[in-house]
This record gives C-alpha cells, structure tokens and sequence, in this order.
C-alpha cells in the first residue's frame, strides 16, 4: 500500500465525497470501510434534499441552501466521472405541515386544490398544501456513483476492515489501526456516522438513530410505468418518494433502538396504510422490500465538522437526518479546512470541541 496524505474512516456518502475532494486538492486519500462502501446509513436513506424543511436549525440553514445550490454540479461531476446515473429529480415536493407550520425556505408556496389537482391529479384534494422546489436523489446509485468517481480519480479504498484507533506521534495524529493493519498519514477524518464514537482515543459522540422504510413497486401484472406519484410528498405521517424506474419509497420511523437495524411488520404496515391514506393511487402497488438503517445523531442533532483536540484528526459526521443533502458542501467547507483554506461559512457551530470528547468509547456492535 502505497503512502497517503490523508486517511477517511467510513465509506459513507460523507465519507467518499470528502475523499473525492481532498484527491481532486492534490492530497492522496485512503478510505477505510468496515463493510462495503456506502452499505449502511447511505444505502438506507430516502434521498430527499429537503432544504425547505422548517425543522432546519437556524446555524445550519445557510449549509443547506448552499448544498442544495451545488448539487446538480456535484451530480453532474460524479455522474462523468463514474459514467453512472444518480437519478437526481428536480421535480418538487408537495407537503403538508402540522400545527401551522410554515416551510423553512421563501421560495415554498401555497398551493390552490385546483393548482394541487393539476400537478399531482391522484392526489385527494386537500387544503393547506405547500409546493416546496427540491430535489431528491437515489442515494444507492449516488453512493454507487461516488465509490467508482473516488477510484477513478485515484482514491485507495479498502473494505472489511474496523478502524479501532487514531495513532499519534509528536503530538498529532499519525494514521490509523484497523481490525487487519496499521496505516500512516498525517491526516485522519472520522466519517463513521453512528459508528463514529467506536474509534480510540476520542469518542466522537455520535449514536445510532434507527429509520424505517418501505419499498413499493407496481403490481406483478401491471405493465412498467412511471410511478403514480411524480413529486415527492410529505405529510406529518408519512413522506413518498417517487424513483425514475417506477419504486416509489416510503419513510421513516425516527427510533431510539441503539444498533438494532431488525424491521418490524407492525411499523411497515403502519407506513404503508399510511401511504395510502395520503396517495390513495398506492393501493395498485404491492410492496417489494423494507429495511432499517442507522442515521448518526450528535447530542445537539447539529453536524460534527472541524478538527478535533488531536490535531491532524478531523470529524465529519452526525449529519443525522441530512447526510445525503449536506454531503456536497460538506466536502467543500471540510476540504477547504484540511487543506488551510478559509472555510466559505462559519464552522465553530459545528466544531467538535464543543462536547467533551473523552475515551470512553460505546459498545460496538
């Protein structure tokens, strides 16, 4: 193996767009995945880029509206580097907020139930729905896309192996113990999202968030077709995400259940019903796949970006509920930092010095 400036622990969507910009900054990059890249958190999640999303901390919403500014040149990047398509869909949400909500972005408007009927005509009319211009992208293809784009530009990535400890030397970090090897660089990132605070000597404090969803697809008899719904709805039981090739995704539980990643039968049914209860035009699908998968959660639900008491190790997780929506400007602002660059936003907010990073480590799993 040879040498690397920088060493990123996680092969997440975090994970491989960081490394993917450090590589194109001139740095040589090692990724280091305990399983296969972008197999967990990644692979579950919805793909929304829901930069309206009112729920937004305020710290946060500027990081968000320049992500989902970038994103199309982010996709289109990686799209010919990998030659892979991402299906990146700028077709809008609908939403529904509870209690009076407003969404969180001024481009949002009211919707007529005439306008509602035209542009989305199998949806009940309904009163007080908001269309919000977003985005949403499948994030399997975008891992899948990202993985071939990191390697084609020269990232070395090596998969089942743990990351146990950050080495140091002269005060700052040296590389990296994993289950297998020892690997040197001046660099470290912890990507590992809820498994970010298994890694010696400073327990990152991430933890597990469990998410639920389902996977619906047409009828065995009915012929291929787009899906019934064209833009991705959200209500407060339930949110639909519509895919070019006919699936139609339906999400997700929010559950502290540490790292248990079991589906329970109960909770897609209730999803599903829920579903159709919403985009009655459901009810012709069948469902075709559920899964769980584990978002990283900080204490404050905040990211976790900048450089740790360490120096040399830097962290870029706890993305929570947004990994897939922050991932282009997280790349960007943490890459500017590795690099000495002047981040273009303020990161301190998100600094990892804000919580005691002790060496009391989670059980791992």
């Amino acid at each position: 193996m040879p040498s690397h400036d920088a060493i990123i622990l996680g092969a997440g969507v975090i994970g491989l767009s960081l490394a993917r910009k450090l590589q194109l900054s001139g740095l040589k990059v090692l990724v280091i995945e305990k399983h296969e890249p972008a197999s967990e958190a990644s692979y579950a999640a919805g793909g929304m880029i829901a930069a309206c999303d009112p729920h937004i901390a305020e710290c946060l919403k500027p990081l968000v509206a320049a992500s989902a500014q970038i994103y199309p040149d982010f996709v289109r990047e990686i799209e010919l580097e990998s030659d892979q398509a991402t299906d990146l869909r700028a077709n809008g949400a609908i939403a529904w907020f509870p209690h009076d909500e407003q969404p969180g972005c001024a481009s949002a408007r009211r919707l007529s139930i005439d306008e509602l009927r035209r542009i989305e005509p199998l949806l009940p009319p309904r009163d007080g729905a908001w269309f919000l211009p977003e985005r949403s992208v499948d994030p399997r293809e975008l891992g899948r896309a990202l993985t071939k784009a990191a390697k084609h530009l020269g990232v070395d990535v090596i998969t089942g192996s743990s990351a146990l400890e950050v080495l140091a030397g002269n005060g700052r970090a040296a590389g990296v113990r994993t289950s297998h090897a020892s690997y040197a660089a001046a660099i470290v990132v912890n990507c590992a999202g809820a498994w970010a605070a298994q890694i010696a000597p400073l327990a990152i404090p991430t933890r597990p968030v469990k998410g639920q969803m389902v996977c619906l697809v047409p009828a065995s008899d009915a012929p291929h077709h787009r899906p019934p719904i064209q833009h991705v709805v959200r209500t407060p039981d339930v949110y639909i995400i519509p895919r070019s090739d006919g699936r139609i995704l339906l999400g997700a539980t929010l559950e502290d259940a540490g790292f248990d990643k079991r589906v329970d039968p109960g909770t897609i049914q209730m999803l599903h019903h829920a579903a159709i209860a919403a985009a009655p035009a459901l009810a012709t699908m069948r469902i075709h796949d559920a899964w769980a998968g584990l978002r990283p959660a900080s204490p404050d639900h905040l990211p976790i970006l900048g450089e740790t008491s360490l120096p040399g190790y830097f962290a870029a997780t706890g993305h929570f509920r947004d990994g897939i929506m922050l991932a282009p400007i997280t790349a960007h602002l943490m890459s500017q930092l590795i690099c000495a660059r002047t981040p273009d936003f303020d990161l301190q907010p998100f600094s990892p010095l804000r919580f005691r990073l002790d060496k009391t480590l989670q059980a791992s799993s």
